[in-house]
């Protein structure tokens, strides 16, 4: 099974940190989606969001929005996911693989 992330949107505002110091465009949200495929090309997407608090981060390490970058942002959403959040969302896309492989009719008696 292949995985992946797609991010959808993201959130920002401006945010003090806990020196008083505003961080422009802090990223506070994150809308995401997880895709699946199998090895035949069936796929499957989960949806999630993850909310941030950038009020913890100093203005030294702080990282502008235009400086931000894809692999930064998915590793915020594993991290506040943790290993078993992501088994649990990658278990879902799992049966809904397994649902989508289903063959269905419409039978047309009444």
């Amino acid at each position: 099974m292949n995985y992946s992330w797609h991010i959808t949107k993201l959130g920002l505002t401006d945010k003090l940190n806990r020196d008083d110091v505003l961080l422009e465009n802090a990223i506070v949200r994150v809308q995401w989606k997880r895709l699946a495929e199998d090895a035949d090309g069936i796929t499957a997407s989960y949806l999630g969001s993850t909310d941030l608090d950038p009020s913890n981060i100093s203005a030294v390490d702080f990282t502008a929005l235009n400086n931000v970058t894809k692999d930064m942002v998915v590793n915020w959403i594993e991290k506040d996911l943790t290993d078993k959040g992501i088994d649990k969302v990658n278990t879902k896309l799992d049966a809904k693989i397994a649902r989508n492989r289903l063959n269905t009719i419409k039978p047309n008696w009444k």
